[in-house]
């Protein structure tokens, strides 16, 4: 996949604070599994659960809990 088609958040998330949010276009960028397997590492506990922010419908990840579970 070229950089150019990454989610920002996927292409910069080496310098993003750990506070930062992504979706899920830029955790399957991240970790370069398919949406599918994303899914089953979570519910395997390998990667954090998502969270949704009040008043939205769409699932983000915490891009420190991301970095801690990748690296584990």
């Amino acid at each position: 996949m070229e950089s150019a088609h990454l989610p920002d958040s996927a292409r910069h998330f080496d310098n993003l604070p750990d506070s930062a949010r992504m979706d899920i276009a830029a955790l399957v960028a991240v970790t370069g599994k398919s949406r599918a397997t994303v899914y089953r590492w979570i519910d395997r506990g390998i990667l954090p659960k998502p969270r949704r922010f009040a008043g939205t419908t769409q699932n983000t990840w915490n891009v420190g809990e991301v970095r801690r579970a990748l690296s584990a």
